[in-house]
Order: C-alpha cells, then structure tokens, then sequence
C-alpha cells in the first residue's frame, strides 16, 4: 500500500463568497468546533436594507437578481440572531455569552430569565432575534411599511440567515429617563473593588494620589449592576416614558409586554400562523 502523503497544510481558511465575504479559519488536528467563539459564532449583528420596487414582474426579477438601480431605498432592519441552541451546544451559558457581546443583549436575557415568558415552550425557543430598530425613510413612516416588515420578518430571516428564529424580541426605547448623579471618584473606586473581587487582586494599587484597598465587606450586586451597566432584576420603563405608538405598533403585529417591564416579544411557531392582531 503507498504510503499516504502528509497533509502540507493544517491550517485551512475557508471564505464565503456569495454575499458578503467572511473568512473562517480551521485548525484540522484541533478537536471539532474548538475554533466556534459563541460570543462572535453564535450572535450574529446585521442590517437589511429595505427597498420599494415597482410591482412588474420585470423589476421584480432585477430585484431578485441583485439589480437595485430603480429601486426606492425606502428604511432599514438593524438586529441581531441570537443562537441559543449553539450556546449551549458549545457548553456556555447563553446570559453569560450575552452579556459579554452587547449591554442590550444582556438586559434581554436578563428579562427573559426573570419572567420566562414562554416557560412551557421553553425548549422551542432556540433562536433568537432581537430587533435593535426597524426604521423608515421620513416620508416612508407609519403608512404600513413597519407593520408590514414585522410580520413577515420571520420568513425574511429564513431567506437571509437560514434560521428559524423562535423567538422575536424589542425593547422600544424610553422617552426619557431618570439619570442618578454620578459620582465618578466613588465609581471608580466601587469599579476597582469588583475587579478585586472578581480577578483576586493581591496586591495594594495607587491611583494618582489615592489609595484604594480591597473590599472589607461584600459588594451588594444591584451596585455591581449599576456600574457595570448591566439590568437589575425588577427593572422596568415606567408608563410615563414610553412611547404608546410604538407599543400600539408592535403589539398589532402580535407582540406582547414581558410581565410589564417594556419589553416586547412574539414567540414564533410557524410562519405559517396568521397574525394574532390586538387592535
């Protein structure tokens, strides 16, 4: 038998080159999926472009074909995929991951984890898509575009992603909010304590002309929260500052408020299903 001739490379770079272009790198000998970060594999930001066209069949085919020179850039889709399932495939926990990607993806799985708001179809919710913001071109607003693209928003990400996302969510952003004063020196020393906290700092540091000890007591987390900037538990956007037309649009298009926090979500099952309008 010829002996087998060895293999010159271990290392591969494997590009995609339809669409946008995305190198992934493959170490061979390594073990299967070691080169899978959960934190950049499994969340996934992007953005759609949205565009009028004519309703001919003509321009519809050109459309089709990647051809939008007479179409109408009309408003845009910003979000992200949260892959669930993979998360925890690779053995990572999903609020872990989130909060380590984005702030808002950390709030998200905060609310989620506290309410469960589809508890007994948990299992299904392995896909995640979080609406940063659907927005329209001035001209192109609430006549129906917005309405429009939630609802068919699961069968777009099926044709973009190639996933089936259980799970739609969006936090609609607060007209105003209460901001605490802030007291940057307390701040920085309070940040310095949960660094020594989490990282066993051992040794006393300088900062300018203060010295800062360890903690002497434990640091009680809704403070860690505050300056890491992560969600409390109970956290909510109070009526006063919300934006009922938003919540009046979304929850036409079958959403529904998380146990009164301000967040929305619709969970999914078939894309197929008719609406379950609230007007």
């Amino acid at each position: 038998m010829a002996k087998r001739k060895k293999m010159p490379f271990e290392s591969l770079a494997i590009q995609r080159s339809a669409g946008i272009e995305r190198t992934t790198i493959v170490d061979i000998n390594g073990k299967r999926g070691c080169w899978i970060d959960p934190c950049f594999d499994a969340i996934a930001w992007d953005e759609y472009i949205v565009y009028g066209i004519s309703n001919s069949e003509e321009e519809i085919e050109k459309a089709a074909e990647g051809d939008l020179s007479s179409a109408t850039r009309i408003g845009k889709i910003e979000g992200c995929h949260i892959a669930k399932s993979l998360i925890v495939n690779l053995g990572d926990d999903p609020y872990i991951t989130c909060d380590g990607a984005h702030a808002d993806l950390e709030a998200m799985y905060s609310v989620l984890q506290e309410y469960k708001p589809f508890a007994e179809e948990e299992c299904f919710v392995d896909d995640i898509y979080y609406i940063q913001e659907i927005e329209m071109e001035p001209e192109y607003q609430k006549i129906g575009y917005e309405k429009a693209l939630l609802l068919q928003l699961p069968a777009i990400l099926v044709k973009q992603l190639h996933v089936f996302p259980s799970l739609l969510i969006y936090f609609p952003r607060p007209t105003h909010r209460d901001e605490p004063e802030r007291d940057e020196e307390a701040e920085a020393i309070l940040l310095h304590r949960i660094n020594y906290a989490t990282q066993n700092i051992t040794t006393r540091e300088k900062d300018d002309n203060v010295i800062i000890f360890p903690p002497k007591c434990a640091i009680p987390e809704k403070e860690i929260n505050r300056v890491l900037g992560r969600r409390n538990p109970g956290e909510s956007v109070p009526e006063a500052y919300r934006d009922n037309d938003v919540y009046k649009l979304y929850k036409s298009a079958g959403f529904k408020q998380i146990n009164k926090t301000g967040w929305l979500c619709k969970h999914i099952t078939s894309i197929d299903d008719e609406d379950e309008s609230n007007d």
